[in-house]
């Protein structure tokens, strides 16, 4: 009986990872509900998927961390840990830029969870974001790490707003023009960004256009609809 169970357990386990489609988890992104993220994350054998699902499984706890870090959630821990497991586990199959980002990011995560680390973390963040785009100054994902860390980065130690605006764009360009990403939750977020950073440099004006055309793309995205782009118009 109990190894009827445990075998139970995990084709559970393999069909709660596998019935998430790319499609369906943008959708949680959208509506602000990352429950679906949550059992997909949770629920995965890493020793049981393929590489292309760790690599998938990776980019997901890439997003889910942060967005767990705001709501204070007390397992940020584990899933950071988990994070940098899997990252270093998965090494010899990530490119070079992928590794460099998704490390960078942990880093950055890192400080996210303890304020005290942000110049031993920060510093590493910095380092694996700039090793990201000399691997690859192409690859989207880094772009928008490199883009993050240019733009909220002090002047003093490489901080470059303008050039972090030119690599939002380029990422988003990138992502806009690759199929891959039509339901990657990395596509919306970055357009998002692109809209906060014309805020905090402004352009008020700017953040309001950009907002109307995610919203034109993505009508359901529900943070932009009924919370930012409100707040602009406001102002």
């Amino acid at each position: 009986m109990k190894s009827k169970l445990l075998i139970l357990g995990l084709l559970c386990s393999g069909l709660c990872f596998a019935q998430f489609s790319d499609k369906q988890l943008l959708a949680g992104y959208l509506a602000q509900d990352l429950s679906d993220w949550e059992i997909f994350i949770t629920t995965a054998d890493w020793d049981q998927l393929s590489d292309l699902d760790r690599t998938r499984l990776i980019n997901y706890e890439y997003g889910f961390i942060p967005f767990r870090s705001d709501l204070n959630d007390p397992r940020c821990r584990e899933f950071l840990d988990n994070f940098w497991k899997h990252i270093e586990a998965h090494k010899s199959v990530l490119t070079p830029s992928q590794y460099a980002t998704y490390t960078g990011a942990a880093y950055a995560f890192e400080y996210l969870l303890d304020k005290s680390k942000i110049i031993s973390c920060g510093a590493q963040s910095f380092k694996y974001a700039k090793e990201a785009i000399e691997h690859n100054d192409h690859d989207p994902i880094a772009l928008s790490l490199r883009g993050s860390v240019y733009f909220h980065a002090p002047k003093l130690i490489g901080g470059n707003k303008e050039k972090a605006m030119e690599m939002f764009f380029l990422s988003e360009q990138l992502m806009r023009e690759n199929e891959l990403y039509r339901y990657w939750w990395n596509y919306p977020a970055m357009e998002l960004c692109i809209a906060q950073s014309y805020e905090k440099l402004g352009d008020k004006e700017a953040a309001i256009k950009k907002c109307q055309e995610i919203l034109k793309e993505f009508p359901d995205f529900v943070f932009v609809r009924d919370e930012y782009l409100p707040s602009l118009l406001k102002k």
